[in-house]
């Protein structure tokens, strides 16, 4: 993973540092810095009419697998309760197996709750909601010229 640092062009000012995360943010990346007010292109943020939405986030059998995941995790945590040497002192002997099944229960319960947002058709339903907005936001010709000025590739069709 690597880090991203960004400073201001005009003052200097450090604006971001952070790990480059494996997910999107949706929304303007036109962000102001707070010391100058100098706008600049924040590469967290993208804009869903331009980029679009990775199907990976519409896919039920990565969330299944998830579940599958939680479920092992639950049964290890389970079968561990039964044992009394799992290299821990003995006061403790309750508590990892304790910890295993809760993480495990809660990997389960997070994938459900996610194939039932994406079966009913929220997600779905969020996603074009954003859609909606970013195509209002780049239709209007100032900001798509300005993303364009910050370094943001916007297609022909919103200049």
């Amino acid at each position: 993973m690597s880090k991203v640092k960004i400073v201001c062009k005009k003052c200097g000012k450090k604006l971001l540092s952070y790990d480059e995360p494996g997910f999107h943010r949706y929304g303007s990346p036109i962000k102001q810095c707070p010391k100058c007010y100098t706008r600049y292109a924040d590469p967290r943020f993208h804009e869903v009419a331009i980029e679009g939405v990775p199907a990976r986030l519409f896919s039920i059998k990565s969330y299944i697998v998830l579940v599958i995941f939680g479920g092992l995790l639950l049964w290890r945590g389970i079968y561990l309760f039964g044992m009394y040497d799992i290299k821990a002192p003995a006061e403790t002997q309750w508590f990892m197996p304790s910890v295993i099944a809760g993480i495990g229960g809660l990997v389960i319960l997070g994938g459900i709750f996610e194939i039932i947002y994406i079966v009913s058709g929220k997600k779905k339903a969020k996603y074009e909601r954003l859609f909606q907005e970013s195509e209002k936001r780049l239709n209007d010709k100032s900001y798509a010229f300005t993303l364009q000025d910050l370094g943001y590739r916007v297609p022909d069709k919103y200049l």
